[in-house]
């Protein structure tokens, strides 16, 4: 996003004074990406919570804004709670324990953050 505004910042600059702008240049109403819904590789320990963070990519939440996690075990079983946000603050929810899971509509809202989640068991798992 920085970027972007940063680009758009020094077109602007760089147009001489008095210049108006042409209207194929006009940044568009609003710009977007996906983030990769690939799987990601982690393991938890027994009797301790670890958390795993996907910092490959963050989401930029609106007020509306539902996140979802999934997870698959590929040797042993966890326990899950997933990141979320209420007013603004993180929160952590429950998702479950077992083999694979999945949650939906975490609460996000209008926060600009990485999903993480809490693991606790012993177990190699994959997770998006």
């Amino acid at each position: 996003m920085v970027t972007l505004v940063s680009a758009a910042a020094l077109t602007v600059a760089a147009a001489p004074a008095g210049a108006a702008p042409a209207k194929s240049q006009e940044a568009p109403a609003s710009v977007g990406f996906k983030c990769s819904n690939s799987w990601k590789n982690a393991g938890s320990l027994p009797g301790k919570w670890s958390k795993v963070k996907d910092s490959t990519c963050s989401i930029f939440g609106n007020p509306k804004y539902k996140a979802a996690y999934q997870w698959a075990a590929e040797r042993g079983s966890v326990c899950v709670k997933v990141k979320g946000f209420s007013k603004g603050k993180a929160k952590w929810y429950n998702a479950g324990c077992g083999k694979t899971g999945a949650i939906k509509n975490v609460p996000w809202g209008n926060v600009a953050a990485h999903k993480e989640m809490k693991v606790k068991g012993a177990a190699l798992f994959k997770w998006r």
